[in-house]
């Protein structure tokens, strides 16, 4: 879909946003990775610093010159770091809106780690739909087609969410379209969330620096993830690039950096 007028300025504004903090950050990749490898200071922050960076380059390479696999490659490095970042760290805050890069990356490995990553959440908030632990979850069992699961989850919490989850329920009516197999509500329902109302409500919320004024990034991951099950869905929206979301991996990735050619994703 053609952005509107006001649809391009934003996205424009949301490039150069981009732009330039790929910028500044790349010229602070060698203090991370000195940090890192000679594990003084703090690696964490450096860890997350360099995946902002990777997921800064992948927009860029797409936004800027439209290169979809280098937009891959970098997601692909992005999520790797998340993922050196859970293994440090098993325990780490672990939202839907992390699946972003790995699953853009079509790196299998990667993505099979990420929706078998049970470790990060206490299995008893999970079950609480109250909390956001089960609207994180949600997006797991989505990605490993635990469709039952999912469809059960999500009649329970529709029409009784809690007050602060209630902007949420439109995604549980896309999980539970997910489950059904029915291809007409997920895109409505992705037209929905991804329409001027809810966009720019649901477009902005505090971890989306980077994607705020260029996707929906809910809206993407959960189109992402039924392309990954067979269902081409298509959406009329410029909040979703189409060329994002066929499943095509690269025939090879690299690792930019030596410590994560080091490590294997298991």
């Amino acid at each position: 879909m053609k952005p509107t007028m006001n649809e391009a300025t934003m996205i424009q504004q949301g490039i150069k946003h981009v732009q330039a903090h790929q910028r500044a950050l790349s010229e602070k990749l060698d203090f991370f990775l000195s940090i890192i490898d000679g594990a003084k200071g703090d690696p964490d922050f450096c860890l997350l610093r360099l995946a902002s960076h990777a997921s800064a380059t992948a927009l860029t390479s797409w936004y800027l010159n439209g290169d979809l696999e280098l937009f891959k490659q970098w997601s692909y490095v992005s999520g790797k770091l998340e993922y050196v970042q859970f293994k440090r760290n098993p325990g780490r805050w672990f939202p839907a809106y992390l699946l972003l890069m790995p699953l853009m990356s079509d790196n299998e490995a990667l993505i099979q780690w990420f929706m078998h990553n049970d470790l990060s959440f206490d299995m008893g908030k999970v079950s609480d739909s109250r909390t956001a632990e089960f609207h994180a979850y949600q997006a797991l069992l989505a990605l490993r087609g635990e469709w039952k699961a999912l469809e059960e989850r999500s009649l329970s919490v529709i029409g009784h969410s809690a007050a602060k989850m209630k902007k949420y329920e439109i995604d549980h009516r896309f999980y539970l379209a997910l489950s059904r197999h029915d291809v007409d509500g997920m895109e409505s329902v992705l037209q929905e969330l991804t329409s001027p109302k809810i966009a720019k409500v649901r477009n902005s919320e505090q971890a989306f620096g980077f994607t705020e004024k260029l996707i929906g990034t809910h809206a993407v991951i959960y189109a992402k993830i039924a392309w990954r099950h067979g269902f081409k869905l298509k959406v009329n929206s410029p909040w979703i690039p189409e060329e994002w979301l066929p499943v095509s991996p690269l025939s090879h990735y690299v690792d930019p950096y030596r410590f994560l050619e080091d490590l294997a994703i298991v």
